[in-house]
């Protein structure tokens, strides 16, 4: 009866810190398919233009997303430790790299147009991707700033606050992006790159509303959020130590499926090709997005219980997350396999586009269940502080699996068109599930200390409120 009660007291714990963080990374999706929807009312040149130019962006981005990621890591292995005033000093810290990753950023405008260029797709496809990536480049900044500050409030295990921020983000979005892509309100009509700038004022609102929170009295009282803003180089480093790997491997897996995009599917095959694979992604993303933020969830959950010395706790937790996240893409699964190709005729009407996607779908099918597991099993990992095995494993087989494999495919099988490609995809997502299944299972995560450099000089280790009063979210 006990062991059912701690059971069930670890579900209803994954469940409360998970579903505030999945319902924030589907606000996300809700914010590209919106902008998607709303593109390809403009053209069909807009529509084909909108994935690649996202991913030029997110080429750069994402190093800093990658880096940044281990706030969430760190803050949640200093709050197990109760060590509290930690929990804001690696958040200030990780502002401070978003600061540097934003002006680094303002190097990307002389070679956009190169990059763009050399893809090689049509003009007129070519003039509105770059147009859309010189206005993303300012995202960066509020961009990593959200994503900074939503890793303190998970990791102290506050998720809500992330969650409506996200919410009113995506709301403010909407609305400027569609004044802003049609011109209505007396705006001006800007296409295309209107979705860019309604993206930059939602991360702009969303980046103020977090800090504002995380300074608010109960956070102060409990974090100490206004004391521990100074620049402190151990924290710094340490960001950047356990970070970088992922930082590098998350770069690596967007220039991969940049080129997946842009080359394996839009060159070798054309654009009715890319505006199927485009589509298709809008779908994918409802089904990996939420297991993004179950995989949030669980980086939180187990640093936390790291950070409280109980280890045997992290693997019961991730098994529970491991048991919905499988059930959650099982049920995609079977949704692309039957009905793929009449959901990419919900968005398009092109009847090759609609054959295309339909085959696409069906490797979609084939790999969700080994994406989700891929997704939270190296979810957990980090939260160990394990990047950089998991790193490597992801650089290597990308690049020999999807762009080899890929490029093969295409190459010797051009008669399977773009799904040539995407069968690849499936073989390394099948792959690389596994892989990080072993690696778990291996419990070679349980040997690592985060804060062996730092010493054990820190933050408070108590609060200076009682134990028991804890912090009112703020929504």
């Amino acid at each position: 009866m006990d062991l059912d009660r701690e059971h069930g007291s670890e579900l209803g714990n994954v469940i409360r810190i998970a579903v505030p963080i999945v319902i924030t990374m589907s606000t996300r999706m809700i914010m590209d398919v919106t902008d998607y929807v709303m593109i390809s009312r403009v053209s069909r040149e807009a529509q084909a233009a909108m994935l690649p130019a996202q991913l030029t962006i997110f080429t750069y981005i994402v190093l800093g997303f990658g880096i940044l990621s281990m706030v969430n890591t760190l803050a949640a292995q200093s709050f197990g430790r109760r060590r509290y005033s930690d929990c804001s000093a690696y958040t200030w810290q990780g502002l401070y790299l978003t600061v540097v990753f934003a002006g680094l950023g303002c190097l990307m405008w002389p070679v956009l147009p190169w990059s763009i260029r050399i893809i090689g797709h049509e003009p007129a496809v070519q003039a509105l991707e770059l147009a859309y990536t010189r206005a993303a480049v300012l995202t960066i900044g509020p961009t990593l700033a959200g994503a900074t500050l939503s890793g303190f409030f998970n990791g102290v295990q506050r998720p809500l606050v992330t969650m409506w921020s996200a919410i009113e983000a995506v709301l403010i979005n909407a609305v400027v992006s569609y004044c802003l892509i049609y011109g209505a309100l007396g705006l001006p009509e800007m296409g295309i790159v209107g979705a860019a700038y309604g993206t930059l004022i939602g991360g702009c609102y969303r980046m103020v509303r977090l800090t504002w929170s995380m300074c608010a009295p109960s956070y102060h009282r409990r974090f100490a959020s206004r004391r521990t803003w100074r620049f402190d180089w151990g924290k710094t480093k340490s960001i950047l130590r356990i970070g970088a790997p992922t930082g590098l491997q998350w770069v690596s897996d967007v220039v991969v499926w940049w080129a997946f995009v842009n080359i394996l599917v839009g060159r070798f095959f054309g654009t009715d090709h890319l505006i199927a694979s485009n589509t298709a992604w809008q779908y994918l993303r409802i089904a990996f997005l939420p297991c993004i933020g179950m995989g949030i969830a669980v980086t939180s959950l187990v640093g936390k219980v790291i950070g409280q010395g109980d280890k045997p706790r992290a693997i019961r937790l991730t098994r529970i997350v491991v048991l919905l996240v499988s059930g959650y893409m099982s049920i995609f699964s079977i949704l692309y396999l039957f009905g793929g190709t009449w959901l990419i005729s919900l968005l398009n009407d092109t009847p090759e586009v609609i054959r295309i996607g339909g085959g696409v779908m069906i490797c979609a099918a084939i790999f969700q269940l080994f994406d989700g597991l891929g997704i939270t099993y190296t979810s957990a990992l980090r939260g160990a502080g394990d990047t950089f095995w998991p790193s490597m494993l992801f650089i290597i087989s990308h690049w020999v699996i999807l762009i080899g494999g890929g490029w093969a495919v295409a190459h010797y099988m051009p008669h399977w068109g773009s799904v040539g490609p995407w069968v690849a995809a499936s073989v390394l997502l099948v792959f690389t599930g596994v892989a990080l299944w072993w690696r778990w299972h291996s419990r070679k995560w349980m040997a690592i200390d985060l804060f062996k450099d730092e010493g054990t000089e820190g933050g408070d280790v108590v609060p200076t409120e009682p134990e028991a009063a804890e912090v009112v979210e703020i929504s």
